[in-house]
């Protein structure tokens, strides 16, 4: 085979595999058997740099957000680099791996969603993930999840029902954009399952995301008669989901402990700022985790933020990167309002605002953060499409 076949052979075959990695990656979280779609993803990619226009379509991309990648290159580094004053120093080489597999992951994400020809392939397999998840969620463990608000050991997804509700707002916005490129009706049927799956986690800060996404980035786009009878629809819906199940009063209550609850989590950001304080600048380093009983008696080892979670690893150095990433993100995404829609600045807002006061830091494995986080902002690190009317 000559290098032009297998150039172009290689572009078509990552064109195909990564979409199946997003989509059984969105199912099956922390799956290494998935992980190893990514990996020949990446190798097909690689491959596919023989051609001369692939190498010259991918330093494109590099060359046009230099900023963005020059700060993810040093993010990576430098969250590697605090393992030496972790005390952790055999965690460098696993980190700066993690590191360069999300560099590719972006990359795949960019390059697969600049082209019209891969760009809603790709972005239907998340949301199909999403939806195969929700519904085996659904069927499977619908009592567990309305009573005890978790899920069995055998459910494929995230072990916390809060990561699950944000991936149905992920699935949900993402839907959103692919109806406002090309109207597919069929796509509301994702949308209604994913949206009765967040509301039966009865989880408050995705919804609660959910809304201040639209309501600042999409309110010029969705007051139409169409939308507003689609909206009206959905209401009914969920009116009569609210209504006919236990899940309006359980959700009414879980709003209800809403002050407890954040006195919760305050008591927790608290703590968070009291460890750092001796180290305020380089942080405790990459693997150090918190670990106190809190005043209610919970054994506590996530800051319930990745911001507070990158303070607490990296310092005022760490979260200061990490700012400078995601407002390079929301650049990119500020730019491109006008052909895509605003969507991609709504699911990069939603995804910001969730994990404000969720999770524990984003450099990992393939797992719940890589939908929940990297791949938001590898949606608005890709070029917009003129939305289709």
């Amino acid at each position: 085979m000559s290098t032009l076949k297998m150039s172009n052979f290689a572009r078509l075959g990552y064109s195909i595999v990564f979409p199946l990695f997003l989509f059984f990656s969105a199912v099956f979280c922390m799956s290494t058997r998935t992980n190893n779609l990514l990996h020949l993803s990446i190798l097909l990619l690689l491959l596919s740099l023989f051609r001369q226009d692939n190498r010259q379509a991918l330093a494109e991309v590099l060359r046009e957000q230099w900023q963005t990648w020059t700060l993810l290159v040093a993010f990576f580094i430098y969250f590697a680099l605090s393992n030496l004053w972790g005390h952790t120093p055999q965690l460098i080489d696993s980190l700066l791996t993690h590191g360069v597999y999300l560099i590719f992951y972006l990359l795949l994400m960019a390059t697969l969603l600049s082209s019209p020809r891969t760009r809603r392939l790709a972005m239907l397999s998340v949301v199909a993930g999403i939806t195969v998840l929700s519904l085996w969620t659904l069927i499977v463990d619908h009592t567990l999840v309305l009573t005890a608000r978790a899920v069995s050991p055998e459910n494929p997804g995230p072990t916390n029902v809060i990561d699950l509700a944000g991936y149905c707002g992920i699935g949900i916005l993402i839907s959103c954009m692919l109806l406002k490129e090309k109207v597919s009706h069929w796509l509301y049927i994702p949308i209604i399952v994913m949206l009765i799956m967040m509301l039966l986690t009865q989880s408050r800060g995705p919804l609660i995301s959910l809304a201040i996404a639209i309501g600042f980035t999409l309110h010029l786009q969705v007051f139409t008669r169409r939308n507003l009878l689609i909206v009206g629809a959905l209401a009914v819906l969920v009116g009569l989901v609210l209504f006919l199940t236990p899940v309006g009063d359980m959700l009414l209550a879980r709003f209800e402990e809403l002050g407890a609850q954040s006195g919760l989590r305050l008591s927790i950001w608290r703590h968070t700022l009291a460890e750092i304080a001796n180290q305020p600048w380089l942080g405790r380093g990459f693997d150090y985790d918190l670990d106190f009983i809190n005043y209610s008696g919970e054994h506590i080892t996530t800051t319930h933020s990745i911001y507070l979670g990158s303070l607490l690893k990296g310092g005022v150095i760490g979260l200061l990167l990490l700012l400078a990433v995601v407002a390079c993100g929301l650049w990119q995404a500020w730019r491109k309002r006008r052909n895509d829609s605003r969507h991609s600045l709504a699911i990069l807002l939603y995804a910001l605002i969730f994990m404000a006061s969720q999770g524990m830091f984003i450099v990992s494995n393939p797992r719940e953060t890589w939908v929940l986080f990297w791949l938001p902002l590898g949606i608005a690190l890709s070029k917009g499409l003129m939305a289709k009317r």
